[in-house]
């Protein structure tokens, strides 16, 4: 794996606005930046605490006048466009209709490739990973950005250039409802066997795939000393590709009823991170509680 940096690269990037529209975009936007509008009150807020510099234009209905004080005087202070708007025109800056009153308009960088030392600095840590591969829709990619945000993950990781233009879709970041801005987003790359490969003496890799796999409601906490998990959740609902599958130590999948109906990769996120990461943590707690009674008792005897 080449360990030079990264550049970011603007390959395969729809420059678009999401759903089609082109309107209503900041203007001029930085190299390596991409305009992304944020729908509803949660996205906002939550770019405002942890991404503030993104905001370049806000728009609202009357009604979110006295919730949206704080942002607003802020990006007033700093000259900042700040507008009350009509539906029309809000509809016109999300590209849709579904925008609860309020549209943002940010720049967002385009995530940047780590190095192989990044990810053994992160094993050091004990910080658990997510990949998502191949992700075609927008809003699975924003519910398994809240899924991983809600079970304490730091790190997730784009591969394929296929997610990496669904990441710049409004849809995904107004799904996500704030989580993204929680998340620090990388690039994989197009490519995640090789990835894999390497990352194995540092984390314990775990793929959800469908059909095959390991039922999780059969399965016992996953046990790998020292190494965190490294989690690939593919973008549809098949799961992971077969090639991926290969790379991984372990591959499960939710139990379902059966028939036609699937769940989603967000679906498999908000059931799947939970179980695998808080058995695992509840794991480690219970061993070390068992390991520290029993030194006691040898140093009692």
């Amino acid at each position: 794996m080449d360990k030079r940096k990264f550049r970011p690269a603007n390959r395969g990037l729809d420059k678009s606005m999401p759903d089609g529209s082109r309107g209503g975009t900041p203007a001029d936007p930085k190299p390596n930046f991409r305009p992304v509008p944020l729908c509803g009150l949660e996205a906002v807020l939550a770019c405002f605490e942890r991404r503030p510099a993104a905001l370049k234009h806000l728009l609202f209905t009357h009604q979110h006048f006295n919730p949206l004080e704080r942002v607003r005087l802020w990006m007033q202070e700093r000259g900042i466009p700040v507008s009350a708007a009509s539906a029309e025109a809000l509809d016109k800056a999300a590209g849709h209709g579904f925008h609860d009153g309020i549209v943002a308009l940010t720049e967002r960088p385009v995530p940047g490739t780590p190095l192989l030392s990044d990810y053994e600095t992160w094993s050091r840590e004990g910080e658990p990973l997510l990949f998502v591969e191949n992700s075609q829709d927008p809003a699975n990619l924003g519910a398994i950005a809240r899924a991983a945000a809600a079970t304490g993950i730091k790190h997730l990781f784009l591969a394929g250039d296929t997610t990496l233009n669904s990441y710049f879709r409004g849809r995904a970041w107004s799904a996500a409802a704030g989580a993204l801005d929680m998340l620090t987003v990388h690039f994989a790359g197009n490519d995640l066997r090789h990835l894999l490969s390497d990352l194995r003496p540092w984390f314990c890799v775990v793929g959800f795939t469908r059909p095959g796999g390991r039922r999780v409601d059969e399965l016992k906490p996953i046990c790998a000393p020292g190494r965190p998990l490294a989690i690939i959740i593919g973008g549809e609902s098949s799961g992971i590709s077969p090639q991926i599958g290969g790379k991984c130590e372990h591959l499960l999948h939710i139990p379902g009823a059966g028939g036609s109906a699937l769940y989603t990769a967000g679906d498999t996120a908000a059931y799947g991170l939970p179980w695998l990461l808080l058995r695992r943590e509840n794991k480690r707690k219970i061993d070390n509680g068992f390991r520290a009674k029993k030194r006691a008792s040898k140093g009692v005897a």
